[in-house]
C-alpha cells in the first residue's frame, strides 16, 4: 500500500480487494503509518480499489473513531461506491466518486481569477482550472464553500465535481454565459452607473446573508493567521495591523474574501459569484477594501493594473467604484467618510496579505 504526505493530509492508496484474508495486515500497515504522524488529517484513493468486505469497512470506521476527524475517502468506482452506499457509510465518510477527465483544448477562456483560469466547457457548463502549484485539498474546500454559500442563499453560480485537467484539476460549475461582470463593462461602458447599481445590489444581498457558526472560516482569524505568517515587517507595523484588524467589528454574515470584477458573471440579467475559496463570515468591510484595492487603490501604485486585469481604464474602474460605493452606502451617508478611511488603510493589510500568498504559492511551484 502506498502512502502520500501533502501538506497535512496523509494519503492511504488502497489496492485489488480487501477482505477477510488481507484486512489484518492491512490495519497494520495503517498503524505503523500513522505513528510517524500527530494528528494529521486523513484520506484513502480508492482508485485501484476493487472491491471492500464489511470487514474492511470496519478497519476504515474504526479508525475514524480513533482520529475523531472527517475522514475523506476519494476517486471511488462506481461499483465500491455502491458499497459504501447501500451500508450507510456515504453518511460516516467523505466519499467522492472517481474524479472525470475533462479537457480545455479549444475551448473559450471566460476569464481569469488569483488561482487559476476559467473556460466555456459546454452549453451548461463552465470549468475553472487551478494552477499547478494549488494542492487538491484546497480545490476541494473551495467547491464546499460555494456549496456552503448556495445552500446559505447566497448568489452563487451552482457548483458541480472536482475534476482532472491538463496538468492538473478544476471544478466544474453551472455555465453563466460566458460573460463577467468586467467584460460586460468593456462592452458596455456607457451603462457604468447600472452595472455599479446591480453589484451594490449583489454586495448588499452577500453581506445581509447569515452564515451559521462553524460553516465557515472567520475571516479576521485568517487575517490574523497570514499576518503571523508575513515577513519582512517590522513589530510596529504588525501591531498596527493586528490593531486594525480588532477595530473591525465582528459580525456572522457572509463574505466573499476576493471579490473583483472578474469574478462576477452575469447570467440572464442576474450577478452570480465565482472564485469562492476565500469565502467565510465577517464584516463586510473585507470585502469593501479588497474591490477599493483592485479598482482603485492598486492602479495607482502600479499604472496599467486595471486594464491589464480588467481590459478597463483607470478612470473607468474609479468612475464604477464612485458609483458603486455611493449606491451601496446609501442609507448610510454619515459613514461614508470613516469606511473611506478604513478602506486607506485596511487595503495596505490587503496588500501585505496578497504579497505574501503569491510568494507562498510560488514557493509551492518550485517545490
Amino acid at each position: 500500500m502506498r502512502v502520500e504526505y501533502v501538506d497535512g493530509m496523509l494519503t492511504f492508496f488502497l489496492t485489488g480487494r480487501i477482505d477477510s484474508a488481507n484486512v489484518a495486515s492491512l490495519e497494520d500497515e495503517i498503524a505503523t503509518e500513522m505513528s510517524f504522524y500527530d494528528d494529521e488529517n486523513i484520506a484513502f484513493d480508492a482508485s485501484a480499489l476493487e472491491y471492500i468486505s464489511s470487514a474492511g469497512l470496519r478497519i476504515l470506521l474504526k479508525l475514524k473513531k480513533l482520529i475523531k476527524k472527517p475522514v475523506r475517502v476519494c476517486n471511488v468506482s462506481d461499483e465500491v461506491y455502491d458499497i459504501f452506499s447501500v451500508t450507510g457509510f456515504t453518511e460516516i465518510f467523505e466519499v467522492e466518486r472517481v474524479m472525470r477527465q475533462v479537457s480545455v483544448k479549444g475551448c473559450e477562456k471566460v476569464s481569469s481569477a488569483l488561482n487559476g483560469e476559467i473556460y466555456s466547457l459546454s452549453e451548461d457548463e463552465i470549468v475553472k482550472v487551478y494552477g499547478k502549484e494549488i494542492p487538491l485539498f484546497e480545490i476541494r474546500k473551495e467547491r464546499d464553500y460555494a456549496q456552503t454559500a448556495l445552500i446559505a442563499g447566497v448568489p452563487t453560480l451552482i457548483p458541480y465535481d472536482v475534476v482532472k485537467c491538463e496538468g492538473g484539476y478544476g471544478i466544474v460549475f453551472e455555465k453563466a454565459g460566458a460573460e463577467s461582470l468586467s467584460y460586460m463593462l468593456m462592452r458596455d461602458t456607457e451603462n457604468l452607473d447600472m452595472y455599479a447599481n446591480m453589484f451594490a445590489g449583489l454586495m448588499r444581498e452577500m453581506h445581509e446573508t447569515e452564515i451559521e457558526e462553524g460553516k465557515l472560516p472567520d475571516i479576521k482569524t485568517r487575517y490574523r493567521e497570514w499576518l503571523n505568517e508575513l515577513q519582512d515587517v517590522d513589530d510596529t507595523s504588525n501591531k498596527m495591523f493586528f490593531t486594525l484588524i480588532d477595530s473591525i467589528p465582528d459580525s456572522g454574515t457572509y463574505v466573499h474574501g476576493d471579490i473583483n470584477l472578474n469574478s462576477v458573471m452575469v447570467k440572464d440579467g442576474e450577478l452570480l459569484l465565482l472564485d469562492m475559496a476565500g469565502s467565510a463570515r465577517g464584516n463586510s468591510l473585507f470585502d469593501l477594501q479588497g474591490v477599493f484595492a483592485s479598482l482603485v487603490a492598486i492602479d495607482r501604485k502600479e499604472e496599467g493594473y486595471c486594464r491589464k486585469t480588467f481590459g478597463l481604464s483607470r478612470d473607468t474602474c474609479t468612475k464604477f467604484w464612485n458609483s458603486f460605493f455611493k449606491i451601496y452606502m446609501k442609507d448610510r451617508p454619515t459613514e461614508m467618510e470613516k469606511m473611506n478611511e478604513l478602506l486607506s488603510k485596511s487595503f495596505i493589510l490587503k496588500e501585505r496579505v496578497l504579497d505574501q500568498i503569491e510568494r507562498r504559492h510560488r514557493m509551492q511551484g518550485m517545490a
